[in-house]
């Protein structure tokens, strides 16, 4: 027992889609040089990934290659990135 607690204490779970894509994002938009141009990449990406998220379920998830065929893409992936996308536009408005 004493393993297989000592096993998951060294381990850590591996980030979501959503998680890995929204770290790529916020370490794009500390790139920028003003409120203005990191406002415009965030509800550009928000865009993309509103258009992908249709022809991902128009599709039945068919627009989307499995990369691992052991964890497809889903629905969350899309919402939760369109959520934190979400997040980091109305935090710059408000700054």
């Amino acid at each position: 027992m004493a393993q297989a607690e000592s096993a998951n204490t060294t381990t850590s779970p591996k980030p979501s889609r959503a998680d890995r894509f929204l770290a790529r994002v916020d370490a794009h938009l500390s790139t920028l040089s003003t409120d203005g141009a990191r406002q415009s990449f965030v509800a550009s990406q928000m865009r993309a990934w509103k258009a992908r998220y249709a022809k991902f379920v128009e599709s039945a998830g068919a627009s989307e290659p499995a990369t691992d065929v052991s964890d497809p893409p889903q629905a969350a992936d899309f919402l939760l990135t369109i959520t934190g996308l979400q997040v980091r536009a109305r935090a710059r408005a408000v700054s």
